[in-house]
């Protein structure tokens, strides 16, 4: 393992020891719940960039996703920015730095969904709002020039987001490239406990138990189609543009790269997966080292490009 690696990785087992991550499907709820009700949605003030506060209706509800993009600026491409959070906790605030910081990169407007956590209704809620904020993007940009960036669990609905549109029939032309960096899947058998019991004491971010504890938590006591929970194995992805699936070696949701790859092998999709060496989860959203910066402009490349 690199130098640099080795620092980063170093840095994150000493958070992990000064502040454990919970592993029960009750004290995730609980911390996420008392987290998620101090979150006040607010459109921001930069005079660099423009900002619009978008309605996006579901079935039961309405929800913000913001529109960012350079002041006087009249962009060709569209990207749908999904920050991460497990689906469980309300990181929409704390990540928008990130999407922000992309568009210093990329000539592009974000799309960025304010979605609801699964701690206020169950996974499927917050799934059917970022569909519906897809189907706000197709009604300002062409399919060719939209492109998915999803972080953690941003990256499950990215590729969740495909099996929405098959199992639905909901018909809409999919974007032509989604990006998921560390997708999350939910184990579906023993077999795939197996695969993920490998990484038992390898992540300093995401234990093992907090796999499955936090799909408990998205199921929010519903049944729920298996494609919302065990997204590798049950999903849908025909029909989809490109897909690209990063995740590091050190983070245990890599478990399931193996498990996409045989469903997108399946449906005979047009995709690329790259495992980091030693790097943890959600490795690529910035430009910190050598292994960061190669995946970051490997991934502004791709969306520049569309």
């Amino acid at each position: 393992m690199k130098i640099s690696n080795k620092i980063i990785m170093g840095a994150l087992w000493l958070v992990h020891f000064l502040n454990p991550p919970l592993k029960t499907e009750e004290e995730i709820y609980a911390h996420a719940k008392a987290h998620n009700d101090k979150q006040v949605f607010e459109v921001p003030k930069d005079g660099k960039l423009e900002y619009k506060d978008l309605e996006v209706r579901t079935e039961h509800g309405s929800y913000h996703c913001l529109r960012i993009k350079r002041r006087s600026h009249a962009p060709k491409r569209a990207i749908l920015y999904i920050p991460g959070g497990g689906g469980v906790y309300d990181y929409c605030r704390h990540q928008l730095f990130l999407a922000k910081k992309l568009l210093k990169w990329v000539d592009a407007e974000i799309f960025y969904p304010f979605y609801p956590p699964a701690t206020d209704s169950s996974i499927r809620e917050t799934y059917e709002m970022i569909f519906e904020s897809y189907r706000a993007v197709l009604n300002e940009y062409a399919p060719k020039k939209i492109g998915v960036l999803g972080l953690s669990f941003g990256g499950t609905a990215a590729m969740t987001m495909i099996s929405w549109n098959n199992y639905y029939r909901q018909q809409l032309p999919m974007p032509a490239l989604s990006i998921a960096l560390s997708p999350g899947h939910v184990p579906a058998d023993s077999e795939e406990r197996e695969l993920l019991e490998v990484y038992r004491g390898v992540d300093p971010f995401i234990p093992i138990e907090q796999i499955e504890a936090y799909g408990k938590v998205q199921r929010g006591g519903e049944e729920l189609e298996l494609w919302m929970i065990n997204t590798a194995t049950h999903g849908d992805f025909r029909n989809a543009g490109k897909i690209m699936i990063y995740y590091g070696e050190k983070e245990s949701l890599a478990f399931a790269a193996p498990i996409y790859r045989d469903s997108l092998e399946r449906a005979g999709a047009k995709y690329r997966i790259h495992v980091e060496p030693g790097m943890p989860h959600c490795y690529g959203i910035g430009r910190i080292n050598k292994a960061t910066r190669t995946t970051y402009d490997e991934i502004v490349k791709m969306l520049n490009e569309l």
